[in-house]
């Protein structure tokens, strides 16, 4: 086969299977491989794509974090009193003194409760008391 190619000085040799291919030929006849031109080999994409990959996932992961910490409700700000231990003092009444004095039973008038307003307040106002 190469023996032909060599004969004829306007005709190669095949690259992939030897077949004389002709000076104004591209491709040969036998195989269909390119006869003039080499064809380069695709490049290795794996580690570029999975660079990509990892850079896209920690990208996205950032991203899903910092909206979450964005968008979380601060905790409200809550004050305790002190703890105490001994329980608030019971209102007592002192026993009133009952005599034996025959009388006659006056009218008792007790004082009329005072009218309040319950206090409203809104969040950053002071409550102010009359």
């Amino acid at each position: 086969m190469s023996a032909v190619a060599r004969s004829d000085p306007s005709t190669t040799a095949c690259p992939r299977c030897g077949a004389p291919v002709a000076a104004d030929q591209d491709w040969c006849l036998r195989c269909g491989d390119a006869a003039r031109t080499r064809l380069v080999p695709t490049p290795n994409w794996r580690w570029p794509v999975a660079l990509v990959a990892v850079v896209a996932t920690l990208a996205a992961l950032v991203i899903a974090l910092a909206f979450v910490e964005l968008t979380r409700d601060p905790a409200p700000a809550t004050t305790t009193a002190p703890a105490t231990t001994a329980a608030p003092p019971a209102a007592t009444t002192a026993p009133q003194a009952t005599t034996a004095v025959p009388t006659t039973a006056a009218p008792t008038t007790a004082a009329p409760p005072t009218a309040t307003s319950p206090a409203t307040t809104e969040p950053g106002a002071t409550a102010t008391t009359p």
